[in-house]
This record gives structure tokens, sequence and C-alpha cells, in this order.
């Protein structure tokens, strides 16, 4: 009827468009322009920031998370993701980050080492975060299978059944031990990128760059991040995922805590081309308590079967 259609600041949206059909400049760029708040983007191309970082930039701080260089972004900050895991519930939900970015969509999966090696990867994510060492160490845990240190760092920190399950697939058969590690270590295979990794890791013995907080990101006025990613080798899906995770989560967090138990200003999230760069398996059990928390997420898709 060519009437317009609004939705309100405690809806959520969700937009199948095929490809080239004009969902970004419709959809993302509007509503990112008209947000009365803060922003989190997820995209897979540089056109939805191209077209609003000027005007973002205007009223608030503007940051870009942009590991593979999809819009040739210089990592003049950095995240990192173990800065999320605080306990054993956060490093498993970080591994499950990892574990469903480094799929193909619809990629069959063991019910037996898939499982085990995303536990695996949860464990060294913790002892990383307790230790204070940068994320690339896990990777380095992984290359090496016979490595205890993990399990000395999770029981000297008071986690001892963390650090028993270790211990046992480090104790496992050989054949048994090797398809844990090795589902693992596909899991964190994006940390082996350099790009990626100057992003997420302290650069030199003294970090001299901002180091991005999501905490703070949430309690500022009108502030913006971009998060870019693109499928296939190499992806920083998974990290992508995580910070979105992360902000959301603070954004949680921040509104239990204020009036009515909902941000003041409301959060956008558009998460444009979410199936391939932003693969969070807990999305569609949580939309509809966003939206009464503030929290309002714009997913956007190509297709029925994302």
């Amino acid at each position: 009827t060519s009437q317009w259609l609004y939705g309100s600041w405690e809806d959520m949206h969700l937009d199948i468009w095929g490809p080239r059909t004009g969902k970004t400049t419709s959809r993302a760029v509007p509503a990112i322009l008209d947000a009365p708040g803060s922003v989190l983007v997820t995209s897979n191309k540089r056109d939805v920031v191209d077209a609003t970082r000027d005007v973002r930039a205007r009223t608030g701080p503007v940051w870009v998370f942009d590991p593979q260089q999809i819009a040739l972004e210089e990592p003049t900050w950095w995240w990192n993701p173990l800065s999320y895991v605080t306990d054993e519930v956060k490093a498993a939900k970080l591994a499950e980050h990892f574990a469903a970015g480094s799929r193909d969509p619809g990629a069959r999966t063991d019910a037996y080492f898939d499982p085990a090696g995303q536990d695996l990867l949860a464990g060294l994510l913790l002892a990383a975060a307790l230790d204070g060492r940068p994320i690339t160490d896990v990777y380095s845990w992984l290359t090496r299978p016979s490595n205890d240190e993990p399990v000395s760092i999770l029981e000297r920190h008071g986690y001892p059944l963390t650090s028993d399950q270790v211990a046992g697939v480090i104790a496992a058969p050989d054949k048994q031990r090797g398809g844990i590690y090795g589902t693992a270590q596909q899991m964190a295979s994006c940390l082996t990128n350099r790009a990626v990794s100057r992003w997420v890791t302290p650069q030199g013995a003294v970090e001299t760059r901002t180091h991005f907080d999501p905490e703070a990101f949430v309690r500022q006025a009108n502030a913006t991040l971009y998060s870019l990613s693109k499928e296939g080798r190499g992806t920083a899906g998974p990290l992508v995922t995580a910070l979105t995770v992360a902000v959301i989560e603070a954004a949680e967090e921040l509104a239990a805590k204020s009036a009515g138990g909902r941000l003041s200003t409301p959060l956008l999230g558009v998460l444009d081309e979410a199936a391939n760069v932003c693969r969070w398996r807990e999305l569609p059990n949580l939309y509809s308590h966003f939206g009464s928390r503030g929290i309002v997420l714009m997913t956007i898709l190509q297709s029925w079967s994302q």
C-alpha cells in the first residue's frame, strides 16, 4: 500500500533479502544514521562503513574492527578476546564461537571429537586468560599435545575439574588425543593469520595502542563499532562473533543495573550478513529477550535457509 512501516524501540527485526536487492542502502544505512544512541554493525563489505562512518563520527567515537583488511583499516587499537573470559562459563561461550565460525554452514560434525575439541579449547582459553597470556598461546598449546602447562595454570588458579578435563585429554591414547587436539586446532586456526593476530594481541614489550573495552563502549554516547570479516579460508568470523557477543552482553549487564531493567538510550545492533560473519549459535534463543532490555537487533539474511 506504499505506507511506511515503523518498528518501535522494543521491536526486533529480521530481514530476509536476496543478494543485490538493496538491503544495505534501504535498511542498514538508514537505521544506523537514525539511531538515537550507540550502534554495533557487522558486515562482510566496506560499503556500510563508507556510507555512515563520517556521519557517526560527528557525534561520538568510531571503532572499525577490520582484521581481514576489508576496509583497509590499520590496527590503531586492539581487543583482547581473553578479557571476556572471567570464568569457565565465559570460556565455554568463547570456544563455541570459534567452533561455529570455523565450520561451513551445514557441515557434518563428529559426535565425539567436536564436543571434546570444543571443551579442550575452552579449557585452554581459560588457562591463557588466568595467566595473562596472549590468545595466540592457546594455538601454540594445541600444537603440543603433551604440554601440561595449562593443567598447572588451571590447578593453581582454583579450577581443579577443568584442570582434570585437560589432563584427561593429554593422558588419552595417542589417536584419541590427536583427534581431539586436531579438532580444537582447526577451530582456532584463525589465530595463525598474522594480520588477524595484530588486532587481538599486544604488539611489542609495551603496548601503546588503546585497548577496546566493551563495558566502556556501551556507556559512551553515540559510539559506533563496525566489525568486518568475510567467510572462507583465513576468516576472522569467530573473533567478530566474540566481539559482538562481548558488546551485547556488556549492554545487557548495564541494562540490568539501569532503571526499569533497560538501557535509557537503546543500543542498535545491525547484524548484516549475520549467517556468514556472525554465527552466534544462541542468538535465536536470546532474540526476544534483548528487546525488553533496550537492545534492538536487526539481523539481515540472504535466504530462508540462512
